[in-house]
């Protein structure tokens, strides 16, 4: 077969790029193959395998992106460096007419010819060009870009017979020979280069050397059989800070081995490398941002070698499936601590799915204080402790209750009212799940809760009501129940004293779930009174001030003998129950209630 094809050889097939694995005949067929991996996991047929015989491995665990090609097929021809940059920023305007613009006014029935013959369409109407010949010439003028994209170009480079001489040990070779970009695009600080058909790193380095101005460097979705640098390209990258390296399926040593060739870098990219584990070899100390978001990390200890970075600041962890701490692979002697330096974290779409690692969150990244943690397991499953279902909503107040330095979750900056609201509801939920459980319990349930002594020494202790016995299993279906004591108001004392009874208050126990249809029905069969004209008044345990009664200003006092003469003019606060559909339960928190009933 011609030497042109070989393992880590790219191709594009129709803009589809591929990586070719195999080379040689397969048992059955005829002919000469070429065992590819398209970049495109849903474009193969295979995994490298035909009759049970495998001719390749591809690069990504368990993908079926593997297909087999004639070596005769066509395919799409690599362009250089300079092609590709004229092709993009200075191609025959001609190619250029037929532009996808949308009119919100009207167009002049009769509009003349432009300069070059050729008449645009908007909207199936002619209309002049204007102004589009001064934009193409800007551009065409290639000395003067800064930011230029050339991602998807079919872009090779062989490498210059001057690197292999250099290579061989001609000291008279110098990366100062190479000028075939320089003279054309000299001023770029931003450069895209990827997804094109590179296979050596060195093929980066070549371009980006002669860049004195460069600082920004994609190079995305290529695939690399050879990172090694010669010496003579070592200064390639010295005034880079921002490297992206996404989809490239690089292991993480061979990351960091391109990375110690960017002595300056401060943000590293490396999502969707398939990576599990960043471990031994470990990154510039310059960096300040690590994006590590669509990988396979599964523990936050995988990414221990990350603690070594002294002045990390953002870490984007997104899309992985962290769920604990993995504290089993930690020492006492080498706990799991990032740097104090790392205050902004991005945990979100991952597999979180207990407080476990919330909690120590704070241990971890002692220095947090921006977090994003929405779309985990954890927060579409949440009950309090009595069993009644909890909102995401109700997560997150939880979630900025336990994380006391927080200031920004979910890119929302946190309030001091959201902060207040969010710790005491959180000290009533411990309270709650206090009361649930038998006092022998109360130790294990408060070391669940880090920040309860701290919250209580700022709001005060919690209300715990426990029943003399053992609390009910809140999972149980007596648990579900509510102990309802009905007492009569005034206008129902008066409708039984016209008959000539008495009325009495009664206690029955309901579930939850019974509307307040089913309730006033209830009600109304004890008391011989029709259900739909009476009324129901729930207490809420709250002190609210009678008219003309004396709280003070704001409802509050200052002294024992003004508590005593307040509570004289105050009352229990109600709600009302509208007849309706609504379940009782919303409005009840304990599992006991009273409830006033009036005649409407």
């Amino acid at each position: 077969m011609d030497a042109q094809f070989y393992p880590g050889k790219r191709l594009s097939f129709n803009n589809d790029l591929c990586t070719v694995h195999f080379v040689g005949a397969i048992e059955g067929v005829k002919g000469d193959w070429l065992g590819v991996e398209w970049d495109d996991p849903t474009r193969g047929k295979h995994d490298g395998s035909h009759n049970g015989v495998r001719y390749f491995e591809c690069a990504r665990k368990f993908s079926t992106a593997g297909s087999f090609v004639r070596p005769n097929r066509p395919s799409d021809p690599p362009l250089s460096y300079v092609q590709a940059l004229k092709k993009k920023y200075a191609s025959d305007p001609a190619d250029e007419v037929n532009l996808d613009i949308v009119v919100t006014g009207p167009v002049p029935a009769h509009v003349p010819v432009n300069e070059r013959g050729k008449v645009i369409k908007i909207s199936g109407k002619e209309a002049e060009e204007v102004g589009f010949d001064k934009i193409r010439k800007k551009l065409a003028n290639l000395q003067e870009l800064r930011i230029v994209l050339l991602d998807c170009l079919c872009i090779a480079r062989p490498l210059p017979a001057l690197l292999e001489q250099a290579a061989q040990g001609n000291t008279d070779v110098t990366a100062a020979n190479l000028t075939d970009v320089k003279d054309v695009s000299p001023k770029i600080h931003e450069l895209d280069l990827s997804r094109n058909l590179f296979e050596e790193w060195r093929e980066i380095a070549s371009i980006c050397i002669q860049l004195d101005r460069l600082t920004q460097l994609r190079a995305d979705g290529n695939r690399f059989r050879d990172i090694t640098l010669d010496d003579t390209l070592s200064a390639a990258f010295c005034k880079v800070t921002s490297l992206s390296l996404e989809d490239t399926l690089l292991e993480w040593n061979q990351l960091v081995s391109i990375c110690s060739g960017f002595p300056n870098l401060k943000t590293l990219t490396a999502a969707s490398n398939a990576l599990g584990r960043c471990d031994g070899a470990l990154l510039p100390t310059t960096i300040t941002e690590v994006v590590l978001e669509k990988n396979d990390f599964r523990t936050l200890a995988d990414l221990k070698a990350l603690t070594k970075l002294p002045h990390l600041k953002r870490l984007r962890l997104k899309n992985n499936s962290i769920s604990d701490v993995g504290s089993q692979t930690l020492t006492a002697s080498e706990p799991l601590v990032f740097s104090k330096s790392l205050d902004d974290v991005d945990l979100a779409y991952n597999s979180i799915d207990s407080w476990r690692l919330i909690d120590a969150l704070p241990d971890v990244f002692p220095g947090l204080r921006s977090i994003r943690i929405a779309a985990n397991p954890l927060y579409e499953k949440l009950h309090s402790a009595d069993g009644k279902e909890l909102s995401a909503d109700d997560g997150y107040m939880l979630t900025m209750a336990r994380l006391g330095g927080l200031e920004v979750m979910n890119f929302s900056k946190i309030s001091s009212k959201e902060r207040l609201n969010a710790e005491t509801y959180y000290l009533s939920q411990i309270g709650i799940e206090l009361s649930n459980a038998p006092e022998t319990q109360e130790e294990a349930i408060l070391g669940t809760h880090r920040r309860y002594r701290e919250l209580c020494d700022e709001y005060g202790e919690p209300r715990v009501e426990r029943q003399a016995t053992e609390r009910i299993n809140p999972n149980s279906l007596a648990a579900r129940l509510i102990n309802f004591c009905f007492y009569p108001g005034d206008s129902v004392k008066a409708k039984l004293a016209g008959r000539g009874s008495e009325a009495e208050e009664f206690s029955v126990e309901l579930p939850r779930s019974f509307t307040v249809y089913s309730m006033l029905g209830v009600v109304g069969k004890r008391l011989g009174l029709p259900p739909l004209k009476l009324k129901l008044y729930c207490e809420t345990g709250d002190i609210a001030p009678a008219e003309g009664g004396l709280l003070g200003e704001g409802g509050e006092w200052d002294s024992e003998e003004e508590e005593n003469e307040a509570e004289k003019g105050a009352v229990k606060r109600e709600v009302e129950w509208v007849a309706g559909t609504k379940m009782v339960g919303t409005w009840v928190e304990g599992r006991e209630t009273r409830v006033r009933v009036e005649i409407s």
